[in-house]
């Protein structure tokens, strides 16, 4: 290689790391501006596929005070329709429930999100998981993480320092999209990234903002079906009560796609009925057809609103108390030998 070619070569590496170098400055600069000036626009690191994930990771980094002995997971189904104060008292008090929920899961991705707050919550005694027909229709082609494990790990539960996620992450079109409406998006009740204290994300959608059922016809995979026995199944080795609840559906949507809702009826069915013979703790409610909730106590086919949701949440806490494993305060579902009792061991070194 001649003189001439090594100096161009030489210019280029410099020009490479001139752009590096400014782009990570300015990442920086745009970060520290935000941090500093309007902290409440400040985006979560991009640890996973969806802003909804982060923000839920951010929300247990910042209580970790949480020791949650029951714990929701699932989809937006779960996410929006709970209301962590109808579980309070049967969760040990305050702090004691959490809503791991989030957007857009399909049932194979809720078993690994349970399986990766399990590992990490180690008191959980009762786990409450809510599915619709969304839930069901693509366990297939959907990858089954959405969440960097590790990482998640050590942002939400070891306390790593989050400049370290906002670099090995960068996002900057997703970090700016999201700056500039995040503090609307956390706006109580009408935002679609509102965290309660609980983790829980309801909406009460003013008339004005509805748009009908919002969902056609949703096809189900049988690899989601399969997905849920094998989320049932790993609950049960983990000697956890499962309350499985199939939420209700708009009664419009049921009149409309009558097939569909059969189909998922007869899930609930046979879940109940394995759990029944084989003596399993899963609790199924089959709360599809529910007369309880009309057509205005819905803001789409799947999701109800605020006011109906404090109903539905009253109605399984009172199954939760019914149950005959809950009684025994402070019980450790899992096994003590097994399963450590404290939340953050320091297992996972720190960056230096």
């Amino acid at each position: 290689m001649g003189p001439a070619k090594t100096r161009e070569m030489k210019h280029f590496g410099i020009g490479i790391l001139a752009g590096f170098v400014a782009l990570v400055g300015g990442l920086t600069a745009v970060g520290v501006a935000i941090a500093r000036f309007a902290p409440e626009n400040m985006p979560a690191p991009a640890i996973s596929t969806l802003v909804h994930m982060d923000e839920k990771l951010r929300f247990i980094r910042e209580h970790p005070a949480l020791d949650p002995t029951i714990l929701a997971v699932g989809s937006s189904v779960t996410w929006r329709q709970v209301a962590g104060g109808a579980f309070d008292a049967v969760a040990d008090g305050a702090g004691s429930f959490l809503n791991g929920g989030t957007a857009l899961l399909q049932v194979h991705q809720t078993r690994t999100m349970t399986n990766f707050y399990l590992d990490h919550f180690r008191h959980v005694r009762t786990l409450l998981v809510m599915v619709s027909l969304p839930d069901f229709n693509d366990c297939t082609t959907q990858p089954k993480h959405l969440v960097a494990q590790k990482d998640a790990a050590r942002y939400a539960f070891y306390d790593w320092p989050a400049p370290y996620f906002y670099f090995r992450y960068v996002s900057p079109q997703r970090y700016l999209r999201t700056a500039m409406t995040l503090a609307e998006r956390r706006a109580p009740f009408t935002g679609d990234l509102y965290l309660d204290v609980h983790g829980s994300s309801p909406l009460q959608v003013p008339d004005t903002m509805k748009r009908g059922l919002r969902y056609g016809k949703t096809p189900h995979d049988p690899a989601c079906t399969a997905a849920l026995d094998n989320l049932i199944a790993d609950i049960e080795a983990r000697g956890i009560q499962l309350v499985l609840v199939f939420a209700p559906v708009h009664p419009d949507y049921r009149a409309l796609y009558p097939a569909d809702i059969s189909w998922l009826g007869d899930l609930a069915g046979r879940v109940a009925a394995a759990g029944r013979l084989g003596g399993k703790k899963t609790i199924v409610l089959d709360m599809i057809r529910d007369p309880s909730f009309a057509g205005g106590d819905f803001f789409d086919a799947f999701h109800l609103q605020w006011d109906a949701v404090k109903v539905l949440s009253e109605r399984i806490a009172g199954a939760l108390k019914d149950a005959p494993d809950l009684g025994e305060k402070g019980k450790m579902a899992n096994d003590a030998e097994r399963w450590a009792s404290k939340r953050r061991p320091q297992e996972i070194k720190r960056p230096n």
